[in-house]
């Protein structure tokens, strides 16, 4: 439960013989669930910790006045104190994509070390002010905002929004059932009218995209409490996005831990998730 009554869902997927606990959440108006093509693959060799922030896929929607970055943190923090109650034998490694991603940086730089590593998936890391990507990040996320503003909130059926997201040019590369996985988890079904209702309400999508603006995120990838690494969207790519190019930047000014998996854009773990597990595994061989 959050700090203010909010209930919290976060699924469980046991495995006693795991060296790691892998708790992994979701981007921005998006569900942990519509994740599966890259997740449910990893429970052989891991425990899973599948998290929706608030408003978002299980998890309740909470006042709207709480839906904002700080509360985001709070949350974080509140699943993660439930957690190392229950820590076990498992070293507990945070998967983040997107603004799960830049939530636990914020996290970092408010109560210091809480993960024994953090693996990012093309964070939206704010630059700080002046940096060359300054100018392009604040564009990029009022275009975002703008666009979430304009979404529809309700749809006939999960299958509406999958056909949707198959078309979009930004959804269209996913993965085999990864459209309807997404639909399914990001939509309930409202008894009274019959449609099919997004979980996040544009309008709270737009919020968040419109102010993540902090340049804390990116101090605390400048100086990690723990050990981080950068998966990154293609940063060569005609298309790519200001994430790719951050967590590039990143990992040039600070030496960060990075990759990036060719072909792919901002939804890696859609688009390619055999490369991006095979890139998680790499990076924890590398831990102690």
């Amino acid at each position: 439960m959050a700090s203010d009554g909010t209930l919290l869902a976060a699924r469980v997927f046991p495995n006693a013989q795991a060296k790691y606990r892998l708790v992994i959440s979701h981007g921005n108006g998006l569900a942990v669930f519509g994740y599966r093509v890259f997740w449910e693959a990893l429970r052989a060799e891991f425990e899973i910790i599948a998290f929706d922030f608030r408003g978002h896929g299980m998890s309740q929607p909470g006042a709207a006045e709480q839906h904002h970055w700080p509360q985001l943190v709070t949350d974080l923090e509140s699943l993660w104190s439930t957690l190392e109650q229950r820590r076990g034998k498992h070293q507990t490694v945070g998967v983040f994509h997107s603004m799960s991603a830049v939530t636990s940086l914020l996290q970092a730089h408010r109560y210091g070390r809480r993960w024994d590593a953090l693996v990012l998936f093309d964070p939206p890391v704010p630059p700080p002010p002046g940096h060359p990507l300054d100018a392009r990040h604040l564009m990029e996320v009022q275009a975002l905002a703008q666009k979430a503003r304009h979404r529809r909130p309700s749809y006939e059926s999960p299958e509406d929004l999958a056909e949707r997201f198959g078309r979009s040019s930004l959804f269209g590369a996913w993965r085999d059932s990864a459209p309807l996985d997404m639909a399914r988890a990001s939509l309930h079904h409202d008894l009274t009218s019959g449609a099919w209702v997004l979980n996040c309400a544009p309008e709270r999508e737009a919020h968040i995209y419109q102010t993540n603006l902090s340049r804390f995120a990116w101090d605390a990838v400048a100086g990690p409490p723990c050990p981080v690494h950068l998966i990154s969207s293609d940063p060569c790519l005609s298309t790519a996005q200001v994430p790719s190019f951050a967590s590039l930047s990143l990992h040039q000014e600070t030496a960060v831990s990075y990759e990036a998996i060719s072909g792919t854009g901002h939804f890696l773990q859609l688009e390619q998730p055999e490369p991006c597990r095979d890139a998680l595994r790499r990076f924890l061989a590398t831990l102690p």
